[in-house]
């Protein structure tokens, strides 16, 4: 199992880079009391991915919200922010997919100190895109200028999602057991976490540009690497459902496999993941190396080319495994459940 370096704080270096993975949990947990006095009878709130609302018919109705965080000063160097508008809505529906529902609707807030109407419609563009792919109306949104609050040159974007659940069909992973596979479905880069520690590692004190092209990127340049928009894995889900035999699933966001995974997990049920179960992607390889982070705290920050997680029945894993495979995404059997309360690697050679 692995294990925390004796010398080394959990987290340092994307503490040091001005994230706070820790602290944010704590205010999260001091913030569910308050959360929790609003809401009604069967709604669920902080917790899963997505928050629902039970509807007369036994629908639900969810909600999720998120943000692109410091992607976006990847995108400003690199000039391509079309991406953008990509990664929030495929977010937020990979948010919705993860408790089984399907998208209705998008709403954006884009925020900057002056208004750039080019770089705003580039943006547009590819929300308008990626809400089609995921069959979402971007219903509306805010823009707003604020000289002051928002450094020149820099621009926050924030997308909410609203979406149904239709009737028995709702997965929050009160019925896994220990046994259950594992299953990951690739990712094809840092989607929208982690972009505090990449910068630091990759980008300041000049270790590379984002029209760098290393050799381990296969020539790639670490601007294309880092700008890989967020996976939307709809399909290779419906598919898996579709096989039978799912019991809960996580998409894997701040906080890597080990913290989203746990989120679905009902309490006595934890999980082993196999490390060298899939091949990592070689961005993750560069940002450790180049910025000298631990691979534990890699695993707690990014999602080491697993982006979505899909916890199955044993006999139903591997018919689970081939019908996602067969939409286009890879998908790999990585672990398995276990009694206990937390997400832990076990440590194996590189699967080919």
């Amino acid at each position: 199992m692995s294990k925390s370096p004796s010398n080394r704080a959990p987290d340092s270096l994307y503490r040091d880079a001005g994230v706070d993975l820790q602290g944010a949990a704590s205010v999260k947990r001091r913030l569910r009391s308050l959360v929790e006095g609003t809401l009604p009878a069967g709604a669920v709130g902080p917790g899963l991915f997505s928050g629902l609302l039970p509807q007369p018919d036994g629908s639900y109705l969810a909600a999720t919200v998120d943000g692109v965080g410091t992607k976006t000063r990847v995108a400003g160097l690199a000039r391509h922010h079309r991406g953008i508008g990509v990664d929030i809505v495929h977010h937020c529906a990979d948010d919705l997919l993860a408790v089984n529902a399907r998208p209705l609707f998008f709403l954006d807030y884009f925020g900057s100190s002056r208004l750039e109407p080019a770089l705003l419609l580039e943006i547009i563009e590819g929300m308008a895109e990626a809400c089609r792919d995921v069959g979402a109306a971007l219903l509306g949104g805010e823009t707003a200028q604020m000289p002051g609050t928002y450094v020149a040159g820099e621009y926050d974007v924030v997308g909410c999602m609203v979406g149904r659940v239709a009737p028995g069909t709702l997965l929050t992973g009160a019925e896994v057991r220990a046994g259950d596979r594992v299953l990951g479905l690739a990712s094809d880069g840092l989607h929208t976490n982690g972009y505090s520690l990449a910068r630091s590692a990759l980008l300041e004190g000049g270790r590379f540009s984002v029209e760098d092209r290393p050799v381990s990127l296969g020539g790639e340049s670490v601007g294309e690497a880092l700008l890989r928009p967020h996976r939307h894995y709809g399909p290779a889900v419906a598919a898996a459902l579709a096989a039978g035999g799912v019991t809960a699933m996580a998409h894997i966001t701040g906080g890597g496999i080990e913290e989203n995974l746990a989120r679905v997990l009902p309490e006595g049920k934890g999980a082993l993941i196999n490390a060298g179960s899939w091949n990592v992607p070689a961005i993750f390889r560069l940002i450790g190396e180049a910025g000298g982070v631990p691979e534990e705290e890699m695993r707690r920050v990014f999602n080491m080319g697993i982006g979505f997680c899909l916890t199955v029945r044993p006999g139903a894993a591997s018919a689970a495994r081939v019908a996602a495979a067969a939409s286009g995404i890879k998908a790999f059997e990585i672990g398995e459940i276990v009694g206990g309360d937390a997400v832990l690697w076990r440590e194996r050679p590189a699967s080919r």
